[in-house]
């Protein structure tokens, strides 16, 4: 009843139409304020104490006033009304449910809007929920989740089209827990009436409805919704053209060829929360049905679905005035904070995308959108929708409710080629013709051809340099507003406005409040109007970042290097990184974060040779404003390649194995200049002593003892808190291996480290030592180089400071009238958290190491002595040195084989396995523990008495880190040698045992295993026919602090020799083996004397045995013309006080060749070369010989060369010195990687009793075979991912697909699946931990502490700002505050995370008084748990 006699019909009654005169039938529905009474808003559920209830501030009683806002939201006063949660008592299981007025119907545009107030600590969630009449379906269009703030929100939800009764509910739960304000006010529906009644319509393009007579658009009929209201504007409409989902996907198709996955059909809510919508467009509910994109895993970013339409026919042209002939209409949902892109296409064809028709990018709210494209195609079409992932899981799009009209059915098939709508045209090129193939590129102007591997390597290869045209420039100022090839990668086009990203600026830019925060000049030209490139931090949120890259490089050069300066000033600036992106691999290559100061500072990153890749530079921000990143003069130093050329190599060349030329002093830096590695082989650089790259121990160099702690070897992808490079200098990888001083806790400012190297001798000439050192960081300490003798320390080097964040290579000479070691001394700095780092020590040539060589004199023994080179057995006996761990008992007392790393059960210590100085940490020795994660007992006593090795967990271990355990050479293998073993690997952590068999020629692993047991397990290992060899067992740790790896009774079993280690081994008559170089040396190495029976001479070999006229014609070998003197062939003593007094022959009655020093001056040199010349070959050919330098302190040098093409000796073999009166045996291994010749070349000392002698020269029979000149580098195929910590290759397709398959786990690490300023996913931890996004686990008492743990620093992410009081907790997810009582009560008041329950086992033990400040933080790097607790 309408009043004043006006009937309407109950079914009018809130269907947003107004049909009474006044409008009384609609005065509940559409508009509530709350100001005069509920509106027909009322509580269902009354008398449990917490109920929804209409009231205003100032009409609740003084006690309850905690449980209003302060003011309404209509009217902005305490008088003013709403409703909200009234709590007049407290019990377990509470519901207030507000229901709405019923409304009859709703249109298809129908939206409420409302406010709401949901403040409080213990507030809990609210939901609003669509019930419809007759159904059991619930559809939720509304959550709050916890405290949102002391203020009113606006809300906005689309209601849609409803043919039915339906009323909105919203629901409050309490748990006896609720303490807070929650209130609702000005709730209003929009659009919301159905179209109303029309005589006559307002154009021909409206449909007149039959039976409600209302006017709709042309373009809403058949559209699959009821716009009419009685249905007529959906009928007659052919199911061809239109599809709801609600059965199948109708004539729509899944593309199955072009795209990554599918639409899927869904009913109901799409599964992850936050995006994606709640229900369907076409009925509205959660009984609807519709498609979407899943954008979880295993969907990656960018990922495309496409649904495919049937072919329709051509559209006809259209008439001035005439009405589409086709039109497409769909609704669609992207809501998300990852959503990334949705897009519609039409083509001609039966295979691509077509034309672009429309795009949407980003999340466009949680609601349905219409969206209508009128189709024109003069060929026969189909349309295509293509839904594209987001880079995480909250990437959801959805699409219903397709549907064309006007449009013709085609029932063929599309052409697979598109068709021409115009007849060929010829036209007149006004570019000239060429005749390049598919694979050349074309220069622009020259039309020349040249290799596409040639584009864009930093060389103009096209006379007009147009191959590098497009690609990244060598130098690049930012000067005009330019880029010079450097892109932007992230943030994607179309870039969203306020988003962080890189761009040009100059100083004069700078507004008002960012002063401080980006130069006010830039580094070219020191101005205000110079540019440079900058990310704002006015713009993004807090871990957003910003790449910029160039374009793909083909190929760079051996001394590649990208210099830059960068600026990062301001208290809260953020992160620069380097990276080099190869394929679909990133890996950093170098790092800098926070607060630098107000100036520029230089950044180098060396390159080296590499192919096909991008470089990029990587802006993070911090956690706000204060602090931009910039950089400016990026150049790319010496980054051409070589340049091949026909002719020969000059002198000063080393030929590499390729052809290439590269300078002499560029051998053996651990540089591949070369390009195939030739350069840097071992056999190669044998005549360089003393290098070290560290990758897998300290060579030669070693810990001394009278420091106060240790150098360690760290790769080069270790996060640490300090300051360190962000790769070693040798592979420039995160895998590199460099040398550490380690400054932290227990270490203090003062304390030093030192390392010593070996020992050279003062006969070494023209030496120099070149290292890499990286000293990042304020307060890092100093570093000192010192040359050691006998008597004294000379000070070499002498570093203090800041030396810059990159590895700076610096260049010392060296020489001594004394024998010496070089020491490297690390002292540690006022800032204990930053490293001094070191990696790459070369020497020259010219440094000759101090060694002791095998001599054939067998002077008279004293009784109870033994001979030189022997050692004495605990019984007397007398053992040779080659006899020591040989696996006989050659004492008779076992003494030769003792402390050999061989069987051992650990029960009385190592047995001879020794740690490396250099790890991390050792193989710890220890008994069985129930209470530890390592094994409860022992294997071989099976009690917790026994002993054995395991890593042990420790809070500072990180992921990475290595323990190595070696034996001791083993001289010789049966081919039936086994190795057996028991380990354990515990089930409470994770790591990896490894087997490795090191001989001079390779790193070979022979067992590995990661699986977790709950008990020991038996390994047995066959080792088969070795000679001169080491086992290594490497233990890896694969989790921060985590261990729990053991190895125990370690056995070796039928290990004496049998059949030949190798196949080239010379086979004595007698059985024995000997190693092929020693045959036909001029010794006996068989016992039998076998191998110097029936000699082949290789040209070259020599006894000297002749006339001294005729050794060259016969030998085969020449005097250097070029050299200051000649070598003579001499007979017995030739001079006093010098010289061999007989030749080497068993009779002495030969001859010998020397250099008579009597004439010459110091360090004038005679050399002679062999005539024939060898092929090249490396590591194969064998020079034997026996020398002979007896005479004064002073003694000169004798050294061996091969000399290639080139004409630059290579050196192979070098010793200085008074050897003492006796023939001395040497063999040496020559390589070269061209066609050589072989030098001896004697060098006269400081007098003139410093004769040197050679006798019994000869060659083995493989130096004229030649072999192999290069080795294949250990690298993965282009279509497979290295991983990280151990060397393994797995499919490229594996890398960040959710699953680990590397043994270490790297291929799931650093995996943008989440974008940054979000929390990770939350799996793979233990209860009360945090999971980061590198897969770390760290305790979740540290999240939201102030202080970055997570590498990326996610756990400070969307923290609370909240102030507790003393001995209070903040609750990273609630802000709620938790009592220091209630901390480890077994009870969660602080989820998800259960931070107040984590880490309730680790005892605050300092180390020392005072080292704890119990203020608002506690000091962990001093042994205890840093968290927001005040004492």
């Amino acid at each position: 009843y309408c009043g004043e006699n006006v009937c309407v019909d109950g079914v009018k009654v809130c269907d947003f139409s107004l049909d009474c005169p006044s409008g009384e039938d609609e005065s509940k529905s559409a508009l509530c304020d709350f100001e005069s009474d509920s509106c027909g808003w009322y509580e269902v559920v009354q008398g449990d104490g917490f109920e929804w209830a209409r009231g205003s501030a100032n009409g609740v009683d003084i006690e309850y006033l905690d449980q209003t806002p302060p003011q309404d939201h209509s009217t902005n006063t305490s008088a003013g009304h709403f409703m909200f949660i009234f709590k007049r008592s407290s019990r377990l299981s509470q519901q207030a449910l507000l229901r709405s007025p019923t409304f009859q119907q709703a249109s298809s545009d129908c939206v409420m809007t409302f406010w709401h107030y949901n403040s409080g600590h213990s507030v809990g969630a609210a939901e609003m929920h669509l019930v419809i009449e007759d159904s059991d379906s619930i559809t939720i269009l509304w959550q709050t989740l916890y405290n949102q703030g002391n203020q009113w929100h606006p809300v906005t939800v689309q209601i849609g089209r409803q043919t039915r009764p339906f009323h909105i509910s919203v629901a409050k739960l309490s748990l006896a827990v609720y303490e807070g304000v929650s209130a609702l006010d000005d709730f209003m529906f929009h659009n919301c009436s159905l179209p109303k009644a029309a005589e006559v319509c307002p154009t021909p393009n409206h449909l007149h409805c039959i039976r409600s007579k209302a006017c709709v658009d042309y373009f809403q009929i058949c559209d699959l919704i009821d716009d009419c209201g009685d249905g007529t504007d959906e009928e007659n409409c052919s199911p061809e053209l239109m599809c709801d989902f609600e059965e199948d996907l109708c004539s729509w198709t899944q593309e199955q060829e072009e795209d990554m996955f599918d639409w899927t059909l869904i009913q109901g809510p799409t599964p992850t929360f936050n995006t994606g919508p709640w229900k369907d467009h076409t009925r509205a509910s959660v009984d609807g049905h519709f498609l979407f994109i899943e954008s979880s895993e295993p969907q990656k970013f960018k990922d495309t679905a496409v649904l495919i339409s049937r072919p329709f026919l051509q559209t006809p042209r259209l008439g001035p005035e005439s009405k589409p002939s086709c039109v497409f209409r769909f609704h669609y949902h992207m809501f998300g904070q990852h959503v990334f892109r949705l897009a519609v296409y039409m083509r001609t064809r039966n295979s691509g995308r077509g034309n672009l028709l429309w795009v949407r990018y980003g999340d466009q709210g949680n609601f349905w959108h219409r969206k209508t494209l009128q189709i024109n195609s003069a060929h026969h079409f189909q349309i295509l929708v293509e839904g594209t992932v987001g880079d995480d899981f909250s990437g959801d799009i959805a699409i219903d409710d397709l549907s064309f009209l006007g449009c013709q059915p085609y029932d063929g098939e599309l052409p697979s080629k598109e068709p021409s709508t115009f007849a060929p045209i010829t036209t007149m090129s006004t570019a000239p013709p060429h005749s390049c193939p598919s694979d050349q590129f074309v220069c622009s102007t020259t039309r020349e051809c040249v290799s596409l591997s040639q584009v864009c390597n930093f060389t103009p290869d096209c006379s007009d340099s147009s191959d590098e045209e497009h690609c990244v420039k060598e130098y690049c100022d930012f000067e005009g507003d330019t880029l010079c090839g450097w892109y932007l990668s992230v943030p994607a086009t179309p870039v969203p406005p306020h988003a962080f990203r890189w761009q040009t600026g100059q100083g004069e830019s700078i507004h008002q409040g960012e002063q401080n925060h980006r130069p006010a000049n830039d580094h070219t030209l020191g101005s205000s109007e110079g540019w440079y490139i900058f990310a704002d931090s006015s713009n993004g949120e807090y871990g957003h970042t910003t790449d910029l890259l160039t374009a793909p490089i083909k190929i760079t050069g051996p001394q590649c290097t990208l210099v830059f300066w960068y600026h990062m000033s301001g208290f809260t600036v953020g992160t620069l990184q380097v990276f080099i992106k190869s394929r679909a691999v990133t890996h950093e290559v170098w790092s800098q974060n926070g607060n630098q100061g107000n100036r520029w500072r230089r950044g180098e990153v060396f390159i080296g040779i590499h192919r096909n890749i991008q470089v990029g530079l990587r802006a993070k921000r911090g956690i706000s404003y204060m602090g931009d990143i910039v950089v400016d003069d990026v150049a790319f130093v010496d980054c051409a390649p070589p340049i091949t050329s026909d002719l020969p190599c000059g002198n000063n060349k080393f030929i590499c194995a390729n052809g290439h030329c590269i300078s002499e002093d560029n051998l053996c830096d651990f540089i591949d200049h070369c390009g195939d590695g030739s350069d840097e082989n071992h056999y190669i650089c044998r005549g360089f002593s003393g290098r070290c790259n560290f990758e897998f121990d300290l060579c030669s160099w070693r810990q001394t003892q009278d420091d106060d702690f240790d150098w360690l070897i760290k790769p080069g992808n270790m996060h640490t808190h300090g300051t360190g490079p962000s790769t070693d200098h040798t592979l420039r990888k995160p895998s590199g291996h460099y040398l550490y001083l380690d400054g932290s806790f227990p270490q203090t400012t003062g304390h030093t480290a030192r390392i010593l190297g070996p020992l050279f001798h003062h006969c070494s000439k023209d030496g120099k030592m070149v290292f890499y050192v990286h000293m990042s960081g304020d307060g890092i300490g100093t570093l000192n180089v010192y040359m050691s003798t006998n008597s004294n320390h000379s000070l070499l080097l002498s570093l203090t400071g800041n030396q810059g964040n990159y590895w700076s290579r610096q260049e010392l000479p060296i020489s001594s009238t004394d024998n010496f070691r070089i020491m490297f001394e690390g002292k540690v700095g006022s800032n204990t958290r930053v490293h001094i780092c070191l990696d790459d020590i070369t020497f020259s040539s010219g440094c000759i190491l101090s060694s002791r060589f095998e001599t054939d004199s067998t002077p008279r023994l004293l009784p109870g002595s033994c001979p030189p080179d022997s050692l004495q057995c605990t019984n007397g006996n007398c053992f040779k040195r080659e006899q020591k761990c040989d696996f006989t008992d050659d004492c008779g007392d076992g003494t030769d084989e003792l402390d050999c790393g061989t069987s051992c059960s650990f029960e009385h210590g190592h047995c001879g396995w020794k740690s490396s100085l250099a790890n991390t940490f050792s193989w710890a020795h220890g008994v069985g523990s129930i209470h530890m994660i390592r094994p409860p007992h022992d294997h071989t006593l099976k009690n917790e008495s026994g002993h054995f090795v395991y890593l042990a967990a420790t809070p500072v271990g990180l992921k990475g880190d290595k323990a190595h355990m070696r034996s001791s050479v083993w001289k010789e293998s049966s081919a039936i040698c086994k190795l057996t073993f028991w380990y354990y690997i515990s089930e409470k952590a994770t790591g990896i045992i490894r087997l490795f068999i090191k001989t001079e020629n390779e790193l070979r692993e022979v067992w590995t295993e990661r699986q977790m047991q709950s008990e020991w397990r038996r390994a047995e290992v066959s080792l088969k026919s070795l000679r001169n060899f080491i086992l290594i067992f490497e233990a890896v740790r694969t989790q921060d602090v985590s261990g729990g790896a053991a190895l125990d009774d370690l056995i070796n079993a039928t290990v004496h020799p049998g059949s030949c280690p190798a196949v080239t081994d010379f086979v004595c008559n007698n059985g024995d083996c000997i190693e092929y170089h020693l045959e036909c040396d001029g010794k006996a190495d068989c016992s039998d004397e076998s191998d110097e029976i029936d000699c082949m001479n290789v040209p070259g070999a020599c006894n000297f045995d002749m006339p001294s006229d005729l050794w060259q014609e016969t030998c085969q070998l020449s005097q250097d013309p070029l050299d200051d003197f000649d070598w003579e062939i001499g007979y017995g003593r030739m001079r006093n006080g010098t010289g061999p007094s007989a030749d080497h022959s068993p009779n002495g009655g030969g001859g010998y060749l020397y250099v008579n020093s009597g004439a010459q001056r110091e360090g004038d040199v005679a050399r002679f070369i062999s005539q024939l010349e060898f092929p090249a070959s490396v590591g194969i050919c064998h020079l034997r010989f026996w020398f002979h330098m007896y005479g004064s302190r002073h003694m000169g040098t004798l050294k061996v060369y091969t000399v290639g093409l080139s004409g630059t000796p290579l050196l192979m073999w070098a010793t200085c010195g008074n050897r003492g009166d006796s023939w001395h045996y040497a063999n040496v291994i020559l390589s070269n990687a061209s066609p050589f010749r072989v030098i001896i070349q004697a060098e006269v000392g400081a007098d003139q009793w410093t004769d040197i002698a050679v006798d019994d020269i000869s060659f083995t029979r493989l130096c004229l075979v030649g072999g192999p000149v290069t080795t294949v580098p250990q690298t993965c195929h282009k279509e497979h991912f290295q991983c990280l910590y151990l060397f393994e290759c797995i499919p490229l397709s594996w890398h960040c697909d959710g699953e680990e398959d590397c043994l270490d786990s790297s291929d799931e690490e650093m995996c943008a699946s989440v974008v940054p300023g979000t929390i990770p996913p939350q799996t793979g931890c233990e209860t009360g931990e945090y999971r980061c996004m590198n897969s770390s686990c760290i305790p979740a008492l540290l999240l939201c502490d102030t202080v970055l743990d997570c590498p990326d620093g996610e756990d400070e992410y969307g923290c609370p700002v909240k102030i507790c009081d003393d001995g209070e907790l903040v609750c990273e997810a609630t802000a709620d505050c938790v009592s220091y009582q209630s901390r480890c009560d077994n009870i969660v008041d602080c989820p998800p995370f259960n931070s107040d329950e984590s880490s309730c086992y680790v005892t605050l033990s300092p180390r020392n008084v005072g080292d704890c400040v119990f203020a608002s933080l506690l000091i962990y790097s001093s042994g205890c748990i840093r968290k927001l607790w005040k004492f």
